[in-house]
C-alpha cells in the first residue's frame, strides 16, 4: 500500500519507550482532509511464555487448558499496539483515547505451544459526533499463514468534528435479551494494577485514585479488557463450539472497588451476556458470542 509505514519485530518491541512517548505526546488531531496513515506492525514466529499465561489466567479468572483464553492473543500484541498507537506518524494522542466498542473472532482454539504470527495495522477513520473513530486491528495467524484469530477494536479521540448533533435517544431500560444465570463479581480495588502487571497495560486511570483523577476520574476504573476476559472467563466453559466472534461495547466505566453483577443466557446460536451496577440500572458492558 502507497505511503505504508511497515515495522518489522523479530521479538516483541519494549512498552516504556511507547509510554514515555505517550505521556510528553501534549497535542494530536486531525485537520482538514487528514487522516491516519497507514501503518502495520509485524512479528513472526512468537512463542507464548508459560509463566505470563498463567499470571494472566489468574487475573481474570480463566480455568487452565491447553489452549489460549480468546482474550489472550489481545496481550500478546500489546506492545505492538503501544508502538503503533505511538509512532511520529501517529496524528492523535495516546492518552485519553476511549476504547469504544471490541470485537474479537477465534476461528479454532489456539493451542499454547504454538508458534504465533502477529499483524497489527491502522489507517483511515470516521468522523462522529464527538471527535474521530478508527479502528485498530490485530491478527493473528499460525505456521501455515492460516488466520486464526482477528481482533477490531474501535477508538474514540475526542476532538471538534462537523457532525451535526444528533437528537437525544430515550432511555432504555432493556437489555435486548432475557437473562437466565446472574453472578455477583466482586472487583477489588487493586484490579487495574494486577491487570497491568499480567497484561503490561499500565494506563494510568486503571492504577490508583490520584493517577485516575489526573485524567477526571473520582477513582480508578478497571481496565475494560480485563472486564472483557474475565466475562470470557465466566462462559468459555459453557461454550459449546470454540470457534466464535466475542463482541461487545464498553458502556459505564466499573469504579474501583466495586461489586458489579454478570448476567447471561446461552442459546444454540452463543450467548448474550451484560455487566451491570448490582442494582441493574447502570449498564458497563453489553455484547454476545457467536458461533461461526
Amino acid at each position: 500500500m502507497a505511503n505504508e509505514t511497515r515495522l518489522e519485530y523479530d521479538s516483541l518491541p519494549a512498552v516504556a519507550p511507547s509510554y514515555l512517548r505517550a505521556a510528553t505526546t501534549l497535542s494530536g488531531g486531525l485537520s482538514g482532509d487528514e487522516t491516519i496513515p497507514p501503518i502495520v506492525a509485524e512479528l513472526p514466529d512468537l512463542e507464548v511464555r508459560a509463566e505470563e499465561l498463567a499470571k494472566y489466567r489468574k487475573v481474570c479468572g480463566f480455568q487452565h487448558s491447553p489452549h489460549l483464553p480468546v482474550t489472550y492473543p489481545h496481550v500478546l500484541a500489546f506492545p505492538m499496539h503501544m508502538a503503533v498507537l505511538t509512532h511520529k506518524r501517529f496524528p492523535l494522542k495516546l492518552l485519553g483515547l476511549i476504547h469504544l466498542r471490541n470485537q474479537i473472532t477465534q476461528y479454532r482454539a489456539i493451542e499454547t505451544a504454538e508458534k504465533l504470527h502477529i499483524e497489527v495495522s491502522v489507517g483511515g477513520h470516521r468522523e462522529v459526533e464527538k471527535g474521530v473513530e478508527f479502528d485498530l486491528v490485530t491478527r493473528v495467524r499460525d505456521r501455515a499463514g492460516e488466520l486464526i484469530w482477528q481482533e477490531d477494536s474501535s477508538m474514540l479521540s475526542r476532538q471538534k468534528t462537523n457532525v451535526p448533533k444528533s437528537p437525544k435517544k430515550k432511555h432504555d431500560d432493556g437489555l435486548g435479551f432475557d437473562i437466565e444465570e446472574e453472578v455477583t463479581w466482586d472487583v477489588p480495588e487493586n484490579i487495574g494494577r494486577r491487570y497491568a502487571s499480567a497484561a503490561g497495560d499500565y494506563n494510568p486511570i486503571h492504577l490508583s485514585p490520584w493517577s485516575a483523577k489526573l485524567f477526571g476520574f473520582p477513582r480508578a476504573i478497571a481496565t475494560g479488557m480485563w472486564t472483557k476476559a474475565r466475562a470470557a472467563a465466566e462462559l468459555e466453559p459453557k461454550l459449546e463450539q470454540a470457534a466464535y466472534t466475542l463482541t461487545l461495547g464498553f458502556k459505564k466505566p466499573v469504579f474501583l472497588p466495586s461489586k458489579a453483577r454478570f448476567g447471561y443466557s446461552l442459546g444454540a446460536q452463543g450467548a448474550d451476556f451484560a455487566l451491570t451496577n448490582p442494582k441493574g440500572d447502570i449498564v458497563h458492558l453489553l455484547g454476545d458470542i457467536r458461533y461461526l
